[in-house]
């Protein structure tokens, strides 16, 4: 069956703008006539759902959290329309790859293989927009910010290790089965306007060259 959509994503360490990025787009499509779905696998459920209710109580157990996250991915990919000719990605089915990737080579396929079981309704985007940022500068803007998030993914630990995650992964995507994703990296510490012109010129060129659009 052909598919009749294009999904293209938004990844990055927390901190590099997605959501700015990704809401200025929203934004711009709309103004641009483009039909669309958001979609944001990260993002809480309805909050009546038992999974959002126990995260109060399970909310420092790991293993609770790695099961909310596939949960939240499945429910949204359930619930989005994907007869629309795009779909615009906050995040995608890499955050929870890159999130817990394992320090052995060897266990990389094996790894990848249960995520995707895991989070079986989720598709993989054909274009990951990845906004790349110094270390120092995303310690930064989330000092700057002021929100208390939880706070494993800005412990300076695990924004390395997303981030050298990150890397690795396009590095070796064709060998772990991501042959037919493309991936464009953006310098994210620049002018916000500039980038979001790039990135934006992008996204437009991509659905000029795509057959769903034609």
């Amino acid at each position: 069956m052909v598919k009749e959509y294009m999904y293209i994503a938004l990844e990055g360490t927390k901190g590099t703008g997605k959501s700015t990025i990704f809401n200025q787009l929203e934004l711009a499509l709309q103004y641009d006539g483009v039909k669309f779905a958001s979609f944001s696998p990260t993002k809480p459920m309805p909050t009546d759902l038992w999974w959002e209710k126990a995260y109060a109580q399970y909310s420092e157990v790991d293993q609770f959290i790695e099961e909310l996250y596939h949960a939240r991915a499945n429910h949204h990919a359930k619930n989005i329309s994907f007869d629309q000719p795009l779909i615009l990605g906050d995040r995608s089915i890499l955050t929870s790859i890159i999130t817990r990737w394992p320090n052995d080579p060897q266990k990389l396929h094996s790894y990848i293989k249960n995520i995707r079981a895991q989070e079986y309704a989720v598709p993989i985007p054909d274009i990951v927009i990845y906004l790349d940022l110094p270390l120092e500068v995303t310690l930064q803007r989330l000092a700057n910010r002021e929100r208390n998030y939880g706070l494993r993914d800005e412990q300076i630990e695990n924004l390395i290790k997303a981030k050298n995650a990150y890397e690795e992964f396009f590095k070796l995507k064709n060998e772990l089965g991501f042959s037919e994703m493309r991936y464009q990296i953006f310098d994210a510490n620049q002018n916000q306007v500039e980038l979001f012109s790039k990135i934006h010129n992008l996204v437009k060129i991509e659905l000029e060259k795509s057959m769903v659009f034609q």
